[in-house]
């Protein structure tokens, strides 16, 4: 029988919508703190942080959304990836509530989104999984770091 390869990803919950980032890029993830606010930033950056001499900028995934930024959320978390995957290009991405790790195979995967998701996020959103009872919609890192950067 063929070994089916499999997939580390990390799900975190927004909106009540699951996302997920692929594991491996992921380089820490930190309680939320409020970040330097930056001036002239764009709305959905909170600002920056100053994490293990990194100044890493920070945005707010509910606002990239189009949702209304919750303050008060006990389980709010800042995700630090990698966007290359090396030790360089840090982003941060707050979301209400980090989830699970999990492998995924081919066979749980969909190319293309079934959500409705504010214009600035749909060339973020690259795939669905279907795991268990939940749909949770995969973020490229590469296609959101565009969009902080445009």
């Amino acid at each position: 029988m063929e070994e089916k390869e499999m997939t580390s990803v990390t799900s975190f919950k927004v909106g009540g919508e699951y996302f997920c980032f692929e594991t491996f890029k992921i380089r820490h993830i930190l309680e939320m703190t409020d970040p330097t606010h930056v001036p002239l930033s764009k709305d959905f950056v909170l600002g920056v942080i100053n994490n293990h001499g990194n100044m890493i900028p920070v945005v707010d995934f509910r606002k990239m959304l189009g949702l209304p930024t919750e303050e008060n959320l006990p389980e709010a978390s800042i995700i630090v990836v990698s966007v290359d995957g090396t030790n360089e290009g840090y982003l941060g991405v707050k979301v209400d509530e980090v989830d699970e790790v999990f492998d995924y195979s081919e066979d749980q995967y969909t190319s293309g989104v079934v959500i409705q998701v504010s214009r600035l996020l749909q060339k973020a959103l690259s795939a669905t999984l279907h795991i268990g009872d939940k749909f949770i919609y995969m973020v490229s890192l590469d296609e959101l770091a565009k969009v902080v950067e445009e």
